[in-house]
């Protein structure tokens, strides 16, 4: 819980920088680099996160390594991990960004789950709809799963509409026994 915590904390203080100097979509795609090379390379996490590595050789490697290649708010909360000892958050701190960079661009996730796979218009469709419906840029991820039946669930922004089969033969089941006869 602490790690969400602090992992917001961090994040929201780098995309209001970022905001500010203009720069969220650099930001989130080297943070985003920085993050998979720390979630792909355990020497890489072991290297930053040993306490007999002296925080002098980490700064070195950082400005040496990563300063030129890195957006300056990037290599920024980078040292502020380490002089902090707070970098075993980074990739929680990535993560937490993400959403907050996609959610200050205006785009939503949605995830459709559906028995058989649906076609590219469909998806194009879907997606236009979404777009309309919520006022945002939708990214549309689709799911199959065959235990749905029939039908589609829609998952958008903390809500699921569930339009499977299973569920609407659920409600007229629900139906049938509170009719009175």
């Amino acid at each position: 819980m602490i790690s969400a915590v602090l992992a917001r904390r961090y994040a929201r203080a780098l995309l209001a920088l970022s905001q500010r100097h203009g720069n969220l979509k650099a930001t989130h795609q080297d943070l985003q680099g920085v993050s998979s090379i720390f979630e792909k390379d355990p020497r890489v996490r072991r290297f930053f996160e040993a306490p007999n590595i002296a925080r002098t050789e980490k700064e070195a490697f950082l400005e040496r390594r990563w300063k030129p290649k890195l957006n300056r708010n990037v290599y920024g909360l980078l040292v502020l991990l380490l002089r902090r000892r707070r970098f075993d958050h980074l990739v929680a701190i990535a993560a937490e960004f993400h959403k907050l960079a996609e959610d200050a661009q205006g785009i939503t996730r949605a995830l459709v789950r559906t028995a058989v796979p649906i076609s590219e218009r469909q998806a194009d469709a879907l997606t236009r709809a979404l777009n309309r419906r919520t006022g945002r840029k939708v990214t549309l991820t689709r799911e199959v799963d065959p235990a749905l039946l029939g039908g589609a669930a829609l998952s958008l922004d903390h809500k699921v509409i569930d339009g499977t089969l299973a569920t609407q033969l659920w409600r007229i089941r629900r139906q049938l026994r509170e009719a009175r006869v």
